[in-house]
């Protein structure tokens, strides 16, 4: 029965050692995955963070570009009422003018729907990257909406036409004879004036687009420092869970030990009480 008892205590301690081994993995394993969790959010939210800064940079150029635009049409709307009437004294005043739009107004134009194509890229980016995150808990949000930046690009095509024409007008009133008509300087005005509406719709577009970005980005912020804490908080509560393992299974091995090693103490004890007892006397 000692024998028994003996295999039955070693058996006991040898499980324990495997929990130990067990819990020790779990803790390094608990870190890792939190680790390779954070990566992954943190990639994720990068996507979205570069998505932003590529938007506002883009933004940024596009209302500097829509700002000397606006100043430069509303110029020419001053320079063709004041120089209009008399288009034959001021041709030369009016042919410098539609110089100066051709080379300068148009490509303007040109640029801004080329700053605005990585734009439209970005946000088509930040599109799949929320729809990523949606698929984790408390995570879902609305993808920034391509309506405004859509009818940003409608408008400079339209602008692109409007500039079109507005120049072909100014060349043809430089070129002729006679003065300028009241129907022709209206047509004129209500150019420049279309140039300059459509222009204040891009600019307010693009600056619905950042603002919609840049509040979506504030949310998400705020969704991934709730998401890295509990991704850390998981791992300390596993790591205190994991080591309470391991010190009640120390104290299972030291209890077994003791029981193990006693009986051999006690028989050396008895067999020291059966000498001094059959010694003889002196």
């Amino acid at each position: 029965m000692p024998i028994l008892g003996k295999i039955i205590r070693v058996g006991a301690i040898a499980i324990a050692v495997v929990f130990i081994g067990i819990s020790l993995v779990g803790i390094f394993g608990a870190w890792f995955v939190d680790r390779k969790a954070t990566d992954v959010t943190l990639k994720g939210f990068g996507l979205i963070e570069t998505g932003v800064q590529v938007v506002d940079a883009g933004v940024g150029r596009v209302n500097e570009l829509v700002a000397t635009s606006r100043a430069e049409v509303r110029q020419a709307s001053e320079t063709i009422a004041s120089a209009g009437p008399a288009a034959r004294a001021n041709s030369a005043v009016l042919n410098a003018l539609n110089d100066r739009l051709e080379t300068s107004l148009a490509p303007r134009i040109e640029q801004m729907q080329k700053v605005l194509a990585p734009v439209r890229d970005a946000l088509t980016n930040v599109g799949n990257a929320v729809s990523l995150l949606n698929s984790l808990p408390t995570m879902a949000d609305r993808a920034p909406r391509l309506a405004a930046l859509a009818d940003a690009f409608n408008r400079l095509e339209e602008l692109s036409a409007d500039g079109k024409q507005l120049r072909s007008t100014l060349r043809a009133l430089a070129g002729q004879n006679n003065e300028i008509t009241a129907e022709t300087l209206a047509t004129l005005n209500a150019l420049t004036q279309r140039i300059d509406t459509r222009l204040g719709k891009v600019q307010a577009n693009v600056d619905e687009m950042r603002a919609d970005i840049d509040a979506l980005q504030l949310r998400l912020d705020r969704r991934k420092s709730r998401l890295l804490f509990v991704f850390n908080l998981l791992a300390v509560l596993s790591t205190l869970m994991l080591t309470w393992i391991v010190y009640t299974q120390i104290v299972v091995i030291q209890h077994h030990w003791s029981r193990v090693r006693r009986p051999a103490t006690r028989s050396l004890a008895n067999g020291s009480k059966v000498s001094s007892t059959a010694a003889p006397p002196t």
